[in-house]
């Protein structure tokens, strides 16, 4: 009896308390650049998490750029998704929200999300799918478009801001003569361009009605003249060496590295490289670096002054989450855009899409972030291209811009190439079961 009973003593020892919550575990796919100088935010941010909520663990992996895209698809392919993985809010990866066709393979977050609306500005809770739903919840709202200007050089040269693309390219040769770079940009994997260029110039050239006309197929396409004039201002700045020389070899990171190293007037990038230049740049630098749009170009129809803008991306939950594994999911994708990550990653330098009362945070906003804020609040805004057209489509234009550049294809060629893809294959002219 006395054996039995010291047995029985041993197995309530290994078993659970009454009560006791267990841990559940995510695995978590996430789109991050290690190398870059923000990364450390992340890891503040996931820390954070784990101290508030000790009974969820997060099992992560962590790519960047294209291998990200291509490992995501790979395991939707697969049926063997993560509980989390970061998506973009339109067709970027469509593959996953349903814009391509198919079934949604993230939940609707919109349930979730009642009572918490007011939270976030009301742009980053634009519909993503075709039904109005919210599959990512967005960390900011992005725009694509930035022209980081660095205007102690510009004095240096006494040059001043262009007024039109005529002007900024009459200047290449005295900024060349200085042994500087006009404008300090990568394209190596092909949807910097696209997206951080070509797509504010695209509602520049045509005007947002056009646009949207061409994106639906209806009375205009991507081979209209506008689409061409948006193509060969980039044609026109590669010829007259605007750009650092080798840009379509170059790594995304060695741009803003060129920005803050003062090798460069100009940087073409997205609003999200605050959250890295604030970093990188001096107190003296942050003073004389405004943020500014790409200047007035030849037959501009479009609003003066644009940028590219999109809701921007977020972590998801994998649609065949239920029960305690959804209610951690929904925990961490709340707590990386919500209250506990947007404070972290404002005060990192970043602008995000949830409400911060930013007299609560420990330190004053960076200069940056809020000239960020400005910029945002101050110019019109177009469509990036990606987020409205099929990504599969991306794999023509991106190398046909590359090759435009090399001087192998014209702009008119590039153009009706595109135009070709999309006609036939893209889900906003094909609807696809």
């Amino acid at each position: 009896m006395k054996r039995l009973l010291l047995a029985a003593l041993a197995l309530l020892a290994l078993a659970p308390a009454a009560g006791a919550a267990e841990k559940v575990t995510l695995t978590l796919f996430m789109y991050r650049d290690v190398t870059a100088p923000e990364a450390g935010t992340w890891d503040l941010v996931l820390e954070g998490f784990k101290k508030a909520n000790p009974g969820i663990d997060i099992q992560a992996e962590y790519l960047f750029n294209d291998p990200y895209h291509q490992k995501l698809r790979a395991m939707a392919q697969a049926d063997q998704l993560p509980d989390v993985f970061f998506l973009w809010p339109d067709k970027k990866t469509g593959f996953a929200n349903g814009l391509e066709g198919g079934k949604p393979l993230a939940k609707d977050l919109r349930p979730y999300l009642k009572g918490h609306e007011s939270e976030f500005v009301p742009s980053a809770l634009a519909p993503q799918g075709r039904n109005g739903e919210i599959f990512e919840l967005p960390e900011q709202v992005t725009a694509t478009h930035v022209l980081y200007v660095n205007n102690a050089l510009l004095k240096k040269l006494g040059l001043a801001f262009p007024k039109t693309m005529d002007e900024l390219i009459a200047q290449g040769p005295k900024i060349r003569a200085a042994g500087l770079v006009p404008i300090a940009m990568a394209n190596k994997d092909g949807w910097e361009m696209q997206s951080c260029l070509l797509s504010a110039l695209t509602e520049r050239a045509g005007g947002m009605d056009w646009y949207n006309k061409a994106i639906k197929g209806e009375g205009a396409s991507f081979a209209d003249p506008q689409f061409v004039n948006a193509l060969d201002v980039i044609k026109q700045l590669s010829d007259k060496e605007m750009f650092a020389p080798g840009i379509n070899q170059m790594e995304y990171a060695v741009a803003s590295q060129m920005f803050a190293a003062e090798k460069a007037v100009y940087y073409i990038d997205g609003g999200w490289k605050v959250n890295e230049l604030q970093q990188t740049l001096t107190p003296e630098q942050k003073q004389n670096v405004t943020l500014e749009t790409f200047p007035a170009i030849p037959n501009q129809k479009g609003q003066a002054g644009s940028t590219a803008l999109v809701a921007g991306t977020g972590l998801a939950m994998n649609a065949k989450l239920t029960g305690a594994k959804a209610e951690a999911a929904w925990k961490f994708v709340y707590w990386y855009a919500g209250p506990g990550g947007a404070e972290i990653r404002m005060a990192g330098g970043a602008l995000p899409a949830f409400k911060v009362d930013v007299k609560k945070l420990a330190k004053p906003v960076d200069p940056l972030v809020q000239k960020l804020q400005a910029f945002l609040a101050s110019h019109p805004y177009g469509w990036v291209i990606d987020s409205k057209m099929d990504g599969e489509g991306m794999k023509v234009l991106h190398p046909d811009i590359q090759e435009m550049m090399f001087g192998k294809k014209s702009p008119k060629q590039v153009a009706d190439e595109y135009e070709s893809w999309v006609k036939q294959h893209d889900t906003n002219r094909v609807k696809k079961s």
